[in-house]
């Protein structure tokens, strides 16, 4: 690994090699961490466009009746080319009243309740305008809780003078290229957005992250894949996820 930037705001850091971008979401599945846990350097790409009822204002758990139950934050009515960085959070609601009540499915028989809970409750608590900013936070908290040290930063704060317009794949390359890249990786479900020789072309190797499906006891529910990390933390020591990230 390099020696990695201490700074996570504002500016150009001093070297970068593998890096990742991604749409700040909310409480990504575990792969997402895996995927943060083997780059240099993790990029939240919060100048793309706002979508509404996707995983950036949501994400499931279990349910005792129903299976799964998303967790959801709301989110003003936004314009159609808002950016998720100017998307902002409904204050008039108590939506972390609402999380936090419907983590207690878990009381009962996850291992790591009273932790994990304490964790999400840390991460919701501050004060947040935006979706970017919330997701922002609870990354990072997230990432220090399995001990994952790839710095975290903010494209709304990088002196980058982004296109207007982009092909889908191609913002990756003039962000991997500001930061000095010599590879971008990207999940493997968006090999068809990317172009090799493109990014070739500019001295940068492409290569995709490949998920490991795992499954882990669950007590009396039925294991569902592609949760929410929080269920994940839920049943699983922190030591377990950890070898888990390799």
């Amino acid at each position: 690994m390099l020696n990695r930037p201490n700074d996570h705001g504002a500016g150009k850091p001093a070297q970068s090699k593998v890096i990742g971008i991604m749409q700040p979401y909310f409480f990504p599945y575990f792969e997402q961490f895996r995927l943060i846990a083997a780059c240099d350097v993790w990029v939240v790409f919060d100048t793309a466009q706002y979508t509404k009822k996707s995983w950036m204002s949501r994400n499931r758990i279990l349910n005792r009746d129903k299976g799964t139950s998303y967790l959801s934050v709301p989110v003003q009515h936004t314009g159609r080319n808002t950016p998720i960085a100017q998307a902002l959070i409904d204050t008039r609601k108590d939506w972390r009243a609402d999380i936090l009540n419907k983590l207690r499915v878990y009381e009962a028989e996850a291992p790591e309740y009273a932790t994990v809970r304490e964790l999400v409750a840390e991460s919701i608590a501050g004060d947040h305008r935006t979706i970017a900013s919330l997701n922002t936070a609870l990354l990072r908290r997230v990432c220090s809780y399995l001990q994952i040290d790839t710095p975290v930063l903010v494209t709304s704060t990088l002196l980058i003078d982004l296109p207007t317009h982009c092909e889908p794949g191609e913002w990756a390359l003039h962000i991997s290229k500001y930061l000095g890249a010599t590879e971008y990786r990207n999940a493997a479900g968006g090999k068809a957005l990317f172009d090799p020789a493109l990014y070739a072309s500019h001295g940068i190797k492409l290569s995709f992250h490949e998920a490991k499906p795992r499954t882990y006891p669950t007590g009396r529910f039925n294991f569902v894949p592609d949760m929410s990390v929080i269920d994940w933390m839920m049943w699983n020591k922190r030591e377990t996820l950890k070898s888990w990230l390799l």
